[in-house]
């Protein structure tokens, strides 16, 4: 981003000398964007925050492993100061910088990392010095509960990425109540506004998008897990998952849809690896159980209920997949489509197996070939490669569904590879005589 405005910088001057803009406007810019800075001093103060949230991991970890030593032989007292003595200490540092208006994020990610590491350790020692019991789950729960304040009081990232990581945990330890675990999507929800708060200045900054990564990533195991018994006792999980890789994809195209580098469209990576990821999986007509499902499933209203809820994101992302064949936008199109085409297969699924498997793989093989033909248009290696990708993932799959010989697939490997190898010398050199 930094080279970007370096260059508005530099243009600046010539866009007010002809009068294309006032030099009001110019004088605005600059207050908006403020200094570009430069790689290497980006590069320093991100070490700078990196090594405090490594420094008071370090320093978490070193009280551990002391109070370890002799633990045994202390009093419950003495124990008891001690568990909370750590956090104590860091919810002191962390009152200090809310009372000084220090905004340095080494300052608060660091602080931030040993207040959390700080709870969770004055939890669990409590806990083992009194003898209070408890399950694993109860522990996640508290922990990141307690932890998610802080991220919002600090303004602290790691406290919520460590707050996702603990509630899809909690998610999977429950496993005694499926019921429980729908409390899941209440818990994610507190998580939220975060990602707005983060984003309201630059969308684009490592913190927001750090922490989009892995708002998809344990998004995409929670759900599933917290639906398991729904999802598998009415048969509509390619309905579902379609739904949310789809829905994932959608709103990270529009959200980050100017993102210059490739880690900088989170959403969109995830829930694209995802529907083509579930696609491959689609198109094996094992996939699909034709004859379980029956509308006279629908019986109670805690199944309705239930079919309301499956149905959110697939609904949510089919009327943002209408809006991008509006606007045009193919790609979004091309990806997007997922969600629709779920409920069209799991409706042909339900009749025949073979309906459903068909319909995916026919929608591979176009998906791989219009990623392909943009790329080669664009001259874009990584979109060429992706769209290649795709249709070496489904051809290798139909190869390793039948029963060709180890010859046959021996040759289409190799058939595979010179072709990748091929395609991009091309573009290589296409590129090389462009410039």
């Amino acid at each position: 981003m930094s080279k970007h405005i370096q260059w508005l910088y530099e243009e600046l001057p010539g866009l007010v000398s002809r009068g294309v803009m006032p030099a009001e406007v110019a004088e605005r810019l600059r207050q908006h964007y403020g200094a570009p800075g430069t790689p290497a001093g980006a590069a320093k103060r991100w070490a700078i925050i990196l090594f405090s949230i490594l420094g008071a991991a370090l320093i978490g970890g070193g009280i551990i492993l002391l109070l370890a030593h002799n633990w045994e032989e202390l009093s419950r007292p003495v124990r008891a100061v001690i568990s909370v003595a750590p956090l104590a200490v860091a919810a002191a540092i962390g009152a200090w910088l809310l009372w000084t208006g220090r905004t340095s994020t080494a300052w608060r990610e660091g602080v931030g990392t040993f207040q959390t590491i700080a709870i969770g350790v004055a939890i669990s020692l409590i806990a083992q010095t009194y003898n209070l019991g408890g399950r694993f789950d109860e522990f996640m729960l508290t922990w990141s509960l307690l932890a998610l304040p802080v991220a919002y009081l600090l303004g602290a990232t790691l406290p919520a990425i460590l707050y996702l990581v603990g509630i899809t945990v909690w998610t999977g330890a429950v496993g005694h109540d499926a019921g429980q675990r729908l409390w899941y999507f209440p818990l994610l929800g507190l998580a939220l506004p975060f990602l707005w708060w983060t984003s309201r200045g630059n969308r684009y900054h490592p913190r927001p998008v750090l922490f989009a990564w892995v708002l998809a990533i344990t998004m995409s195991i929670a759900t599933g897990i917290a639906l398991e018994q729904v999802l598998g006792r009415l048969e509509v999980w390619p309905v579902f998952f379609g739904g949310l890789f789809g829905l994932l994809f959608l709103v990270g195209a529009r959200w980050w849809g100017d993102a210059t580098a490739a880690w900088q469209r989170p959403l969109q990576n995830v829930g694209a690896l995802g529907a083509v990821g579930l696609s491959l999986v689609l198109s094996f007509g094992d996939a699909w159980s034709p004859g379980r499902w029956h509308w006279e499933q629908i019986q109670t209203w805690r199944t309705v209920v239930e079919l309301a809820a499956v149905a959110v994101f697939p609904v949510a992302a089919i009327a943002l997949w209408v809006r991008s064949w509006t606007r045009r936008a193919w790609s979004e199109v091309m990806v997007g489509a997922v969600p629709a085409l779920a409920v069209v297969g799991w409706t042909l699924g339900v009749q025949s197996k073979l309906l459903g498997a068909g319909l995916f793989n026919l929608y591979l093989f176009a998906l791989g070939i219009g990623t392909l033909v943009i790329g080669l248009r664009e001259r874009r290696l990584g979109t060429v490669n992706a769209g290649m990708a795709v249709l070496a993932a489904v051809i290798l799959c139909r190869f390793f569904d039948s029963d060709l010989g180890f010859v046959v697939r021996g040759v289409a490997f190799i058939v595979i590879g010179i072709g990748f190898l091929a395609t991009n010398l091309v573009l290589l050199k296409w590129k090389g005589a462009a410039k």
